[in-house]
Protein backbone atom coordinates (compact mmCIF):
# COMPACT_ATOMS: atom_id res chain seq x y z
CA UNK A 1 0.00 0.00 0.00
CA UNK A 2 1.37 3.68 -1.14
CA UNK A 3 1.20 6.73 1.00
CA UNK A 4 -0.95 7.74 -1.58
CA UNK A 5 -3.42 5.16 -0.72
CA UNK A 6 -2.83 5.74 2.82
CA UNK A 7 -3.63 9.19 2.81
CA UNK A 8 -7.02 8.43 0.44
CA UNK A 9 -8.20 6.05 3.09
CA UNK A 10 -7.70 8.55 5.85
CA UNK A 11 -9.44 11.18 3.96
CA UNK A 12 -12.56 9.09 3.76
CA UNK A 13 -12.59 7.90 6.73
CA UNK A 14 -12.48 12.00 7.88
CA UNK A 15 -15.06 12.79 5.72
CA UNK A 16 -17.35 9.91 7.06
CA UNK A 17 -16.46 11.05 10.72
CA UNK A 18 -17.92 14.49 10.00
CA UNK A 19 -20.98 12.91 8.41
CA UNK A 20 -21.46 10.71 11.41
CA UNK A 21 -21.50 14.11 13.36
CA UNK A 22 -24.08 15.66 11.50
CA UNK A 23 -25.73 12.93 11.47
CA UNK A 24 -25.91 12.85 15.27
CA UNK A 25 -27.44 16.52 14.67
CA UNK A 26 -24.16 18.73 15.07
CA UNK A 27 -23.98 21.35 12.77
CA UNK A 28 -21.34 20.86 10.35
CA UNK A 29 -18.78 23.57 11.46
CA UNK A 30 -18.79 21.58 14.68
CA UNK A 31 -18.49 18.55 13.00
CA UNK A 32 -15.73 19.47 11.07
CA UNK A 33 -14.34 20.99 14.05
CA UNK A 34 -14.52 17.79 16.41
CA UNK A 35 -13.40 15.58 13.58
CA UNK A 36 -10.19 17.84 13.05
CA UNK A 37 -9.56 18.34 16.64
CA UNK A 38 -9.06 14.70 17.06
CA UNK A 39 -6.49 13.89 13.86
CA UNK A 40 -4.55 17.11 15.17
CA UNK A 41 -4.68 15.82 18.72
CA UNK A 42 -3.43 12.76 18.23
CA UNK A 43 -1.09 13.57 15.22
CA UNK A 44 1.10 15.94 18.19
CA UNK A 45 0.59 13.15 20.73
CA UNK A 46 1.74 10.36 18.88
CA UNK A 47 5.10 12.03 18.58
CA UNK A 48 5.22 13.24 22.15
CA UNK A 49 4.75 9.18 22.41
CA UNK A 50 6.87 8.41 20.20
CA UNK A 51 9.89 10.39 21.12
CA UNK A 52 9.41 10.97 25.10
CA UNK A 53 8.06 7.36 25.94
CA UNK A 54 4.65 8.80 27.76
CA UNK A 55 2.32 11.75 27.15
CA UNK A 56 -0.23 14.01 28.76
CA UNK A 57 -4.05 14.17 28.61
CA UNK A 58 -5.23 16.92 25.94
CA UNK A 59 -8.48 17.13 26.71
CA UNK A 60 -7.29 19.66 29.92
CA UNK A 61 -5.43 21.60 27.51
CA UNK A 62 -5.13 21.58 23.67
CA UNK A 63 -8.33 19.91 22.24
CA UNK A 64 -10.88 22.08 24.40
CA UNK A 65 -8.92 25.65 23.42
CA UNK A 66 -9.08 24.66 19.76
CA UNK A 67 -12.04 23.54 19.70
CA UNK A 68 -13.96 26.72 20.73
CA UNK A 69 -11.23 28.93 19.03
CA UNK A 70 -13.32 27.15 15.82
CA UNK A 71 -16.43 27.14 17.16
CA UNK A 72 -17.11 29.48 20.09
CA UNK A 73 -13.78 32.12 20.13
CA UNK A 74 -15.62 34.85 21.93
CA UNK A 75 -17.76 33.04 24.36
CA UNK A 76 -18.16 31.43 27.32
CA UNK A 77 -20.10 28.99 29.35
CA UNK A 78 -22.77 29.22 27.22
CA UNK A 79 -26.47 27.62 27.96
CA UNK A 80 -27.40 24.01 26.22
CA UNK A 81 -29.22 25.34 23.48
CA UNK A 82 -28.40 23.48 20.80
CA UNK A 83 -27.18 19.85 20.36
CA UNK A 84 -23.45 21.36 19.74
CA UNK A 85 -23.74 22.52 23.13
CA UNK A 86 -24.74 19.34 24.68
CA UNK A 87 -22.30 16.65 22.98
CA UNK A 88 -19.43 18.94 22.69
CA UNK A 89 -18.41 19.04 25.78
CA UNK A 90 -18.68 15.15 27.03
CA UNK A 91 -16.92 14.43 23.18
CA UNK A 92 -14.36 16.33 24.09
CA UNK A 93 -13.42 15.52 27.20
CA UNK A 94 -13.68 11.88 26.99
CA UNK A 95 -14.15 10.42 23.30
CA UNK A 96 -11.52 13.00 21.45
CA UNK A 97 -8.92 13.68 24.01
CA UNK A 98 -9.02 12.04 27.30
CA UNK A 99 -5.99 10.00 27.36
CA UNK A 100 -4.29 7.21 25.14
CA UNK A 101 -6.07 4.28 25.85
CA UNK A 102 -9.56 5.98 25.55
CA UNK A 103 -11.03 7.06 22.59
CA UNK A 104 -9.42 8.14 19.40
CA UNK A 105 -5.88 7.90 21.10
CA UNK A 106 -5.79 4.10 21.22
CA UNK A 107 -6.69 3.85 17.39
CA UNK A 108 -4.17 6.35 16.49
CA UNK A 109 -1.26 4.85 18.28
CA UNK A 110 -2.27 1.28 17.37
CA UNK A 111 -1.96 2.40 13.71
CA UNK A 112 1.33 4.97 14.21
CA UNK A 113 2.86 2.05 16.51
CA UNK A 114 2.09 -0.31 13.24
CA UNK A 115 3.33 1.23 10.60
CA UNK A 116 6.75 2.51 12.57
CA UNK A 117 7.35 -1.23 13.34
CA UNK A 118 6.76 -2.05 9.67
CA UNK A 119 8.88 0.37 8.05
CA UNK A 120 12.05 -1.04 10.80
CA UNK A 121 11.64 -4.67 9.77
CA UNK A 122 10.37 -4.79 6.26
CA UNK A 123 6.62 -5.73 6.52
CA UNK A 124 4.12 -4.83 3.79
CA UNK A 125 1.96 -1.81 4.93
CA UNK A 126 -1.09 -3.31 3.72
CA UNK A 127 -0.61 -6.35 6.21
CA UNK A 128 -0.11 -4.04 8.73
CA UNK A 129 -3.56 -2.49 7.92
CA UNK A 130 -5.41 -6.05 7.54
CA UNK A 131 -3.90 -6.55 11.44
CA UNK A 132 -5.01 -3.85 12.73
CA UNK A 133 -7.87 -3.45 11.38
CA UNK A 134 -8.90 -6.65 12.89
CA UNK A 135 -7.08 -6.26 16.19
CA UNK A 136 -9.26 -2.82 16.51
CA UNK A 137 -12.18 -4.43 16.14
CA UNK A 138 -11.86 -7.73 17.66
CA UNK A 139 -10.48 -5.42 21.08
CA UNK A 140 -14.17 -3.55 20.82
CA UNK A 141 -16.12 -6.26 20.56
CA UNK A 142 -14.25 -8.39 23.45
CA UNK A 143 -14.22 -4.92 25.28
CA UNK A 144 -18.00 -3.90 25.40
CA UNK A 145 -18.63 -8.53 26.38
CA UNK A 146 -16.15 -7.76 29.02
CA UNK A 147 -17.88 -4.40 30.29
CA UNK A 148 -21.15 -6.69 30.46
CA UNK A 149 -19.48 -10.41 31.91
CA UNK A 150 -17.24 -9.07 34.62
CA UNK A 151 -19.48 -7.13 36.81
CA UNK A 152 -22.11 -9.87 36.04
CA UNK A 153 -20.14 -12.17 37.40
CA UNK A 154 -18.33 -10.41 40.29
CA UNK A 155 -20.42 -7.90 40.90
CA UNK A 156 -19.75 -3.74 41.27
CA UNK A 157 -19.13 -1.29 38.60
CA UNK A 158 -15.95 -2.51 36.90
CA UNK A 159 -15.13 -0.82 34.06
CA UNK A 160 -12.33 -1.34 31.71
CA UNK A 161 -11.31 1.41 30.33
CA UNK A 162 -13.57 3.89 28.79
CA UNK A 163 -15.72 1.92 26.36
CA UNK A 164 -19.15 2.63 28.24
CA UNK A 165 -19.83 5.38 30.12
CA UNK A 166 -22.73 5.94 32.05
CA UNK A 167 -23.19 10.09 32.81
CA UNK A 168 -25.37 12.96 32.50
CA UNK A 169 -24.09 14.46 29.16
CA UNK A 170 -24.26 18.03 30.50
CA UNK A 171 -21.95 17.02 33.40
CA UNK A 172 -18.81 17.94 31.57
CA UNK A 173 -19.61 21.35 30.68
CA UNK A 174 -16.52 22.59 32.19
CA UNK A 175 -14.48 20.22 30.28
CA UNK A 176 -14.53 22.73 27.59
CA UNK A 177 -15.51 26.02 28.86
CA UNK A 178 -13.06 26.28 31.82
CA UNK A 179 -10.18 24.37 29.52
CA UNK A 180 -7.36 25.54 28.92
CA UNK A 181 -8.71 28.57 30.39
CA UNK A 182 -12.13 30.18 32.00
CA UNK A 183 -12.43 32.76 29.87
CA UNK A 184 -13.14 33.38 26.20
CA UNK A 185 -10.21 31.27 24.23
CA UNK A 186 -10.15 34.73 21.97
CA UNK A 187 -8.99 36.70 25.51
CA UNK A 188 -5.72 34.97 25.39
CA UNK A 189 -5.54 35.09 21.83
CA UNK A 190 -1.37 36.54 22.23
CA UNK A 191 -0.77 33.32 24.60
CA UNK A 192 -1.69 31.37 21.49
CA UNK A 193 0.34 32.91 18.94
CA UNK A 194 3.57 33.09 20.90
CA UNK A 195 3.25 29.85 22.13
CA UNK A 196 3.20 29.01 18.44
CA UNK A 197 5.33 31.18 17.02
CA UNK A 198 8.27 29.52 20.02
CA UNK A 199 7.13 26.11 18.67
CA UNK A 200 8.00 26.70 14.67
CA UNK A 201 10.97 28.66 15.84
CA UNK A 202 12.59 26.08 18.07
CA UNK A 203 11.27 23.65 15.09
CA UNK A 204 13.34 25.38 12.64
CA UNK A 205 16.57 26.12 15.12
CA UNK A 206 16.54 22.36 16.23
CA UNK A 207 17.17 21.33 12.52
CA UNK A 208 19.94 23.61 12.27
CA UNK A 209 21.34 23.05 15.58
CA UNK A 210 21.99 19.50 17.03
CA UNK A 211 22.31 19.28 20.68
CA UNK A 212 18.87 21.92 20.84
CA UNK A 213 16.31 20.09 22.54
CA UNK A 214 13.19 19.12 20.99
CA UNK A 215 10.31 21.49 21.85
CA UNK A 216 7.85 18.89 21.72
CA UNK A 217 8.80 18.09 25.34
CA UNK A 218 7.19 21.79 26.45
CA UNK A 219 3.59 20.05 25.52
CA UNK A 220 4.33 17.61 28.86
CA UNK A 221 6.68 19.66 30.51
CA UNK A 222 4.85 22.57 30.88
CA UNK A 223 1.70 20.97 31.68
CA UNK A 224 0.33 20.32 35.60
CA UNK A 225 0.32 16.71 35.39
CA UNK A 226 4.09 16.79 35.48
CA UNK A 227 4.41 18.44 38.22
CA UNK A 228 1.59 16.97 39.75
CA UNK A 229 3.14 12.86 39.32
CA UNK A 230 6.46 14.05 39.61
CA UNK A 231 7.93 14.01 36.22
CA UNK A 232 10.43 16.32 36.87
CA UNK A 233 11.86 14.70 38.90
CA UNK A 234 11.84 10.95 37.48
CA UNK A 235 13.57 12.59 34.03
CA UNK A 236 16.00 14.49 36.08
CA UNK A 237 16.78 10.99 37.82
CA UNK A 238 16.92 9.38 34.45
CA UNK A 239 19.13 11.85 32.46
CA UNK A 240 21.77 11.16 35.20
CA UNK A 241 21.33 7.42 35.00
CA UNK A 242 21.43 7.59 31.24
CA UNK A 243 24.22 9.83 31.12
CA UNK A 244 26.59 7.85 33.92
CA UNK A 245 25.81 4.72 31.67
CA UNK A 246 26.91 5.84 28.50
CA UNK A 247 30.13 7.81 29.82
CA UNK A 248 30.91 4.41 31.86
CA UNK A 249 30.45 1.93 29.29
CA UNK A 250 29.31 4.13 25.91
CA UNK A 251 26.76 2.91 23.54
CA UNK A 252 27.48 -0.96 23.77
CA UNK A 253 26.39 -1.26 27.74
CA UNK A 254 23.48 0.88 27.00
CA UNK A 255 22.30 -1.18 23.84
CA UNK A 256 23.52 -4.39 24.61
CA UNK A 257 22.53 -4.60 28.68
CA UNK A 258 20.67 -1.59 29.87
CA UNK A 259 18.23 -1.86 27.39
CA UNK A 260 17.07 -5.43 27.57
CA UNK A 261 17.47 -4.99 31.05
CA UNK A 262 14.42 -2.17 31.27
CA UNK A 263 12.58 -3.72 28.51
CA UNK A 264 12.37 -6.98 30.98
CA UNK A 265 11.52 -4.99 33.87
CA UNK A 266 8.82 -3.28 31.93
CA UNK A 267 7.43 -6.45 30.84
CA UNK A 268 7.47 -8.47 34.28
CA UNK A 269 5.92 -5.36 36.01
CA UNK A 270 3.46 -5.68 33.40
CA UNK A 271 3.07 -9.39 33.93
CA UNK A 272 2.79 -9.06 37.73
CA UNK A 273 -0.09 -6.40 37.96
CA UNK A 274 -2.05 -8.61 35.30
CA UNK A 275 -1.76 -11.89 37.76
CA UNK A 276 -2.50 -9.44 41.00
CA UNK A 277 -5.56 -8.65 38.95
CA UNK A 278 -7.13 -11.44 38.54
CA UNK A 279 -5.95 -13.20 41.87
CA UNK A 280 -7.54 -10.11 43.13
CA UNK A 281 -10.80 -10.30 41.48
CA UNK A 282 -10.80 -13.93 42.14
CA UNK A 283 -10.65 -14.53 45.84
CA UNK A 284 -12.28 -10.88 47.07
CA UNK A 285 -14.97 -10.30 43.95
CA UNK A 286 -16.58 -7.09 44.11
CA UNK A 287 -19.77 -6.87 45.74
CA UNK A 288 -20.89 -3.11 45.55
Amino acid sequence: MSYRSAWTIFSICFVLMVIFFIYTGMSPWASFAAALAGVITWFAMTQVWGRIGFTDEPCYTFTPGFIKLLVWPTDYGLPITSTDLAIMPTLTRHFIAHRAVAGWGGSFYTVASGYSIARLTGVNPRNMIKVVAIALFTSILVGHMMQIMIPGIFGGKLRLGSLVLTMNIESFSWALWDRPTSTPISEVGSHIALGFIFMVVMRYLTTRILWLPDPLVVIVAWNWISSLHGLWFVALVDLIVKYLILKIGGSKLYEERTTPFIGGYMLGYALEVLIADVGFLTLFPLTA
